[in-house]
C-alpha cells in the first residue's frame, strides 16, 4: 500500500510538472485575438516604450537581417516599408536600409506606379537601387500569388544582394514570402517561427515564449506555410526540399534555384 501511495504521489508530480511547462493557448477567437493585440499598435515608437523596454529603432521600423541556417551574414533582409509613410516607420527603414547597403529591393505590396508615386520617393535611397514592384495580394493559395512569389523569387537570381524584402508593415506578405525563402535555404521549423513572430513583437509586444506567441504559430504561421508548401506540417518534413519543389512548381528554374542558393549562402 505504501509503495502505491509512492507511486501515485509521483504521477500527481509528474502531470503537475507537464502541466506547468506545457504552453497553453488563447480560447479567443482569431478575430477576438487580433482586435486586442492591434490595440498595441502605433505609429510612435515613443508608445512602445512604455511596456517594451529599450525599444530600438530597428525594432519600431521592423527592420531585421534574417540569419536563419544557410543565410549568411549580410545577405537578406526584411522591414516595413522604406517608402510609405502610412505607419510612420519609413524614414526609419530607408536610412536603416541605407546602412546595410541594400542593393536590391523586393517590394510585395506596390504597383510600380504606386510606389514611385509616394511623396519624397525620388529623393529615398531606395529609389537609387534596384528593385521590383509585385503588387502581391494576401490570397497565398491563389494563382496570382505564386505567380508574384516566383517573379521576386527569379528577380533576386538575377540580381545582388543585399536583399531587402517589403511590403507595407514587413508582417504578412513578407512573412510568407520570408518564410519560404528561408525553408529553401535550410531553416528550421523553429528558426522560421521565431523570425515571423518578431513582427508581432515589434508591434504588438507579443514576447516569445507566451501564450499569444503559441497562438500566433500555431494559428498563422505553421498552418500557412504547411498549406504554401502542400505538406501535412511543416515539422516533419525536409522543409528545404519541400520549398525547392514548391518554387519549381510555380514555375522557377533549377538554374534559377541555384543562383539564388549561391546568392544567399
Amino acid at each position: 500500500m505504501k509503495r502505491f501511495n509512492k507511486i501515485l504521489v509521483f504521477f500527481i508530480l509528474l502531470v503537475i510538472i507537464a502541466v506547468s511547462i506545457t504552453p497553453s493557448y488563447s480560447a479567443e477567437s482569431p478575430k477576438e485575438f487580433y482586435r486586442r493585440i492591434s490595440r498595441n499598435f502605433s505609429k510612435n515608437k515613443n508608445d512602445y516604450l512604455n511596456f517594451l523596454d529599450n525599444f530600438s529603432d530597428e525594432e519600431f521600423a521592423n527592420f531585421r537581417e534574417i540569419n536563419t541556417t544557410g543565410i549568411s551574414k549580410g545577405k537578406l533582409y526584411r522591414s516595413s516599408s522604406p517608402i510609405n509613410d502610412w505607419g510612420n516607420r519609413n524614414l526609419i527603414a530607408d536610412k536603416l536600409s541605407e546602412i546595410a547597403g541594400i542593393k536590391t529591393f523586393i517590394n510585395l505590396v506596390d504597383s510600380n506606379e504606386k510606389m514611385q508615386n509616394y511623396k519624397g520617393f525620388s529623393q529615398t535611397y531606395y529609389s537609387k537601387q534596384n528593385s521590383i514592384a509585385l503588387n502581391m495580394n494576401l490570397k497565398f493559395l491563389s494563382n496570382d500569388f505564386k505567380n508574384k512569389l516566383a517573379k521576386g523569387v527569379k528577380f533576386m537570381a538575377r540580381n545582388e544582394p543585399p536583399f531587402l524584402i517589403h511590403c507595407n508593415l514587413g508582417k504578412d506578405r513578407s512573412g510568407l514570402f520570408c518564410a519560404v525563402i528561408e525553408a529553401f535555404m535550410g531553416a528550421t521549423p523553429d528558426e522560421i517561427v521565431d523570425d515571423f513572430l518578431k513582427s508581432f513583437h515589434n508591434y504588438f509586444g507579443i514576447m516569445p515564449g507566451s501564450n499569444d506567441y503559441y497562438f500566433v504559430a500555431n494559428n498563422e504561421i505553421k498552418p500557412f506555410l504547411a498549406s504554401i508548401l502542400g505538406v501535412k506540417n511543416i515539422e516533419n518534413v525536409n522543409l528545404a526540399n519541400s520549398a525547392e519543389n514548391y518554387l519549381l512548381k510555380i514555375g522557377v528554374t533549377q538554374n534559377e534555384i541555384v543562383n539564388l542558393r549561391s546568392k544567399l549562402k
